[in-house]
């Protein structure tokens, strides 16, 4: 079985592409269950899991993401958001002050994630393949309002799920050195390993694009970056009564 696990987290790939078949009511309270069973802060469970269904969620998903056709197509999209409001609302003894500041936001965005990792996870164990889409943030305002998100509620990101119609193959990650460290923060090596690292990810992409594409990974890391700075998801965040001090 531990064999099973680390081979299945070890050759993950975003799918997103999808064959015309649905994911089972009974996969999907699968799924769920097992996202609920990740591990969370204190017990606390600061997130909410919303099914988008129907086509008017899908299309302000999809014009948020700037087009990301995967958010139509998938037999499952699921947004994950970042959930303070139950705690305003039901944890007794709070002052409710609490509730705006880093710390609280930082625990539901790592407990949303956690349960977005479980389910993708066991989605694979299942044959199933999906993709996160973080692209909803490009405008988290106007997912808020379409999905009627109170106070202490934030949009995070979707996850997209269905039954593979294509592989882009694995993307080689850092190497361990570089993310991995023993006792304190080493940079010795990191110039090294990245310059090399560079190389694989720019062969990488020249193979998969058939030499339209030769991106290092610095190249294409920072180009996104740029690109996706979203200073406004802050200003919103703060609007929805969060990250107050």
């Amino acid at each position: 079985m531990v064999e099973q696990v680390t081979e299945l987290l070890k050759r993950h790939v975003s799918i997103r592409k999808y064959k015309d078949k649905p994911v089972a009511g009974e996969l999907v309270a699968t799924l769920v269950e097992c996202a609920q069973m990740a591990s969370t802060s204190s017990h606390y469970q600061s997130y909410t899991m919303i099914e988008v269904t129907k086509n008017e969620g899908r299309q302000a998903l999809h014009k948020a993401s700037g087009g990301q056709a995967w958010v139509l197509a998938a037999p499952l999209v699921v947004l994950f958001c970042g959930d303070l409001n139950r705690a305003e609302k039901y944890f007794t003894g709070l002052d409710r002050r609490v509730l705006g500041n880093t710390e609280s936001y930082t625990y539901a965005t790592i407990d949303a994630a956690l349960a977005a990792q479980n389910m993708l996870a066991a989605a694979e164990s299942m044959g199933l393949g999906g993709v996160f889409v973080g692209g909803i943030r490009n405008d988290v305002e106007s997912v808020a309002a379409a999905f009627k998100l109170p106070r202490m509620v934030f949009p995070l990101f979707a996850l997209c799920i269905g039954w593979p119609d294509d592989s882009p193959g694995v993307k080689p990650r850092l190497p361990k050195e570089v993310a991995f460290k023993t006792d304190f923060y080493d940079e010795t090596r990191d110039e090294e390993y990245i310059a090399k690292y560079n190389a694989l990810i720019s062969e990488y992409y020249e193979k998969r694009s058939g030499g339209e594409k030769k991106d290092s990974w610095s190249e294409h890391s920072g180009c996104l970056v740029m690109a996706k700075t979203r200073y406004e998801v802050g200003a919103f965040f703060k609007k929805q009564g969060l990250l107050q001090e």
